[in-house]
This record gives structure tokens, C-alpha cells and sequence, in this order.
């Protein structure tokens, strides 16, 4: 009994524990987006509390610089209200990042049971290639595009179990195969191309898993291929991975930078898209969103982790060849989905990054698992205060607005519901 009370004890657990909810398909009575966020934003809070009391978290002085950023930016910002909140949850990732440890046993249990979202994908193909008709087959009605990062994601710790593990190796190829075919089924272009660049980088600099890799990823599309030339139904309603419209990215991009330049210090804050009303209110690119909402102040908030984490990283192909693999996939993803401001996505690449940047397997991890420093009372003091007060905002969130109600979309892209009508 003690055993298992052990690993109750483990804070790291929880993250394994908040996938199942998704896996399983499991939500009561409200929209599983909001119940994720706010189980999402509840995890990061007490993460957060857990690791003040226990004086393992420190404040830098660049964070509170960025926090009055925040406040002022009530003065000069579009629905400043609503980039507050969504950069006060990336700032609350950011900060439990440094208080999590890489735990190699959750992940298998992640990847594991991430089977179990795979069920009837194979009832779903037999009824495309019967009518033609590909029908949404997750265990959640939700946007498909979450899944195909998720998938994306938790393919890249895959490719790592089969490169280091003896055991179960099979597994971990069944896990890359299903996860690519449902992507490319899905037309998940942003993910398969850096689903594509990853497993190239791969391939390239390891020899040894090469063929088994390489022959998985052709074969997949083979058979993706020949779904398609068997159902052999005009009026099949599957869009190809090939399909040439460029799902209005083009002019999301235009629509940001030209909201970017009326103040391009300080940002326009949420944006409504005026010229482009039936586009989705988010640029399906993190980094124009952040440069066209906060301008360049925000943005080199984001310039400074990116540069730390380069920095600190080897560059060395040979040896470090996976971690830039897996970034360069992640920064593909990153530039052209809008799927990472889903708060299942958010928290799989919150573990990713642990996972890259914490696993003591490589030698950066020794900078970014060093231990703080005995804080003074009125470091500790300051750190109750920021918590308390991000705390309260999040509160007032959940308690005034409809974050519950099942009135809002099934598939909203942003914090609680379409920028249009969160206010």
C-alpha cells in the first residue's frame, strides 16, 4: 500500500492524470473545452503554490518587468482583458516548467494509453471506404486539428522509446503509424509537414533505427494512398493531404501584421479582424500572434526564452541531433496551426519541453534542473502576493463569466470562447 501512496505523492503524476480525461473521452455535463481549462489553469495554480511553500520557485526580475507590462497593458490594448488572461496562463506554464521533473514512466503512460483514442479508427475507415464519406472518429467532438498536434507531440517521445528501450519496441512503431495515417486522414497538413521534418532529421543522423523508421513512415503513407484509391467515391468528403487552398492563412497573417502596425510597440491587443469576419480571430501562427496583441515589448519577452533555451542547448548535430529534431518540428507546428492555444496541447507541449530541456539523458538538462537559492522573507513574500493576485484574477474569471455554459462553441480557439463574444 505504501508503494502505491508513493506515487501519489508524485506532482509530476498529475500530468498523466489530466491526459486520461482526453484519452478516455470522459466530460460531464459542460463543454469539455472549458472543463480542460479550467482543470488546466486549477493544476497550474496549485503547482504553483506547492512550490512557493516549498521555496522552489524564484522570480526574476525580467518577470515582474513583464507583469507591469501586463497591467499597463489596460491603457493601450484592444479587449485588454482578455490577452491579460491568456498571457498570465502562458506566464503560469513558463513558471511550471522550472518546477517539474521529466518522469519517463508518465510518459509511457501517456503514449500508452493514447491507444485507447484509436478504437474505432478502424470502423471509421471501413465505413470511408465503403461511402466515401470520412466521419470525426475521436472519442471527443472536438476540433480534429487538437488531436493531430497532440498526436505530433506524443509521436516524438515514441520515436524516443523505440531508439532507448529494449522492450515493447513494436509498440512504439504502431503508436508512429497510427498517429501519422490519422493526421494525413484528417488533412492535417501543419502537423504532417513537421511530423515529415522530424522523422528525416531521424532518420538522417541515426543508422541504426533508420530502416524500421523510415519504412514505418513510407509505408503509412502507402496505405494512406491506397484508402484513398480504394474508396474510389466521387463524392467522398475527405480533403487530401494535397489540397491547394491555403485554409485562409495567407490572409490571417496580412490581417495580423497590418493590425500590428497601428502600434507596433506596444500591440493592438486582441484583434477582431475586421476586414476578414468569417476567419477564426487567431493568426494560426504563435509568433504573429504575439507581435501583432503585445508588439515588440511582448515579442522580445518571447525573443528572451527562445534565446535562452538556444543558448543553452548543443548544437552539436551528432550528439544532440533529437532535441533539435524535435524543436525545429514543434517551431513548424507552432507556425502554422493554431491548435497550441488548446489547453490539452498547451500542457503536452509544456511536458515536451521538460521532457527536451530537463531529461537528464542530455547534458543541457544541468542548467535547466539547477536548484534555487534560499530565498529571503520578503522574496517569499513577493512570490505569495504575484500568486495570490494571479490566483484572485482567474477566480473572478471563473465566477463571473459563463466559463461552464454550455452555450458556448464546441471548438472555440482561444481562452473560453470566440474572441467576438468573450466580453
Amino acid at each position: 500500500m505504501l508503494n502505491y501512496l508513493k506515487y501519489l505523492k508524485n506532482k509530476e503524476l498529475f500530468i498523466a492524470l489530466y491526459f486520461l480525461f482526453f484519452i478516455l473521452g470522459i466530460y460531464l455535463y459542460f463543454n469539455f473545452y472549458n472543463i480542460a481549462r479550467v482543470l488546466e489553469v486549477l493544476g497550474l495554480l496549485i503547482f504553483f503554490l506547492y512550490n512557493i511553500i516549498n521555496k522552489r520557485i524564484s522570480i526574476k526580475k525580467i518577470e515582474i518587468f513583464f507583469l507591469i507590462y501586463l497591467v499597463t497593458g489596460v491603457f493601450f490594448w484592444k479587449n485588454p482583458y482578455f490577452n491579460i488572461l491568456e498571457l498570465l496562463l502562458f506566464y503560469l506554464l513558463y513558471k511550471i516548467f522550472f518546477s517539474l521533473n521529466y518522469n519517463p514512466l508518465i510518459t509511457k503512460i501517456i503514449v500508452i494509453t493514447s491507444f485507447l483514442i484509436f478504437l474505432l479508427f478502424p470502423i471509421s475507415i471501413l465505413e470511408y471506404l465503403n461511402s466515401g464519406t470520412f466521419k470525426n472518429w475521436y472519442p471527443l467532438p472536438w476540433n480534429i486539428r487538437v488531436y493531430n498536434s497532440y498526436f505530433l507531440i506524443f509521436s516524438i517521445f515514441s520515436v524516443w522509446f523505440y531508439l532507448k528501450e529494449e522492450k515493447f519496441k513494436n509498440i512504439y512503431l504502431t503508436f508512429i503509424f497510427l498517429a501519422l495515417l490519422s493526421i494525413l486522414l484528417d488533412s492535417g497538413r501543419s502537423a504532417a509537414l513537421a511530423y515529415s521534418v522530424f522523422i528525416a532529421c531521424v532518420c538522417i543522423f541515426n543508422r541504426t533505427a533508420r530502416i524500421k523508421i523510415l519504412f514505418t513512415y513510407i509505408a503509412t503513407w502507402l496505405i494512406y494512398f491506397s484508402i484513398l484509391f480504394f474508396s474510389d467515391h466521387i463524392s467522398s468528403n475527405v480533403r487530401t493531404i494535397a489540397r491547394e487552398t491555403t485554409s485562409g492563412r495567407y490572409e490571417l497573417w496580412v490581417n495580423a501584421f497590418q493590425c500590428w502596425l497601428q502600434k507596433p510597440f506596444f500591440g493592438c491587443g486582441f484583434y477582431q479582424l475586421d476586414q476578414y469576419p468569417y476567419l477564426s480571430a487567431h493568426p494560426h501562427n504563435l509568433f504573429i500572434q504575439i507581435l501583432t496583441e503585445t508588439g515588440l515589448i511582448g515579442f522580445s519577452f518571447l525573443v528572451y526564452i527562445i534565446y535562452t533555451i538556444l543558448n543553452r542547448i548543443s548544437w552539436n548535430l551528432k550528439e544532440n541531433y533529437f532535441v533539435i529534431a524535435a524543436f525545429i518540428a514543434i517551431a513548424i507546428d507552432l507556425s502554422f496551426s493554431g491548435t497550441h492555444i488548446y489547453p490539452i496541447t498547451q500542457v503536452a507541449l509544456l511536458w515536451l519541453f521538460i521532457f527536451l530541456l530537463k531529461n537528464p539523458e542530455f547534458n543541457h538538462a544541468i542548467y535547466f534542473i539547477q536548484p534555487v537559492s534560499k530565498p529571503t522573507t520578503l522574496a517569499i513574500l513577493s512570490r505569495f502576493v504575484i500568486y495570490i493576485l494571479i490566483a484572485l484574477v482567474f477566480i473572478y474569471l471563473f465566477v463571473e463569466t459563463s466559463v461552464l455554459s454550455e452555450n458556448l462553441p464546441s471548438a472555440p480557439p482561444r481562452f473560453w470562447e470566440y474572441g467576438y463574444k468573450l466580453f
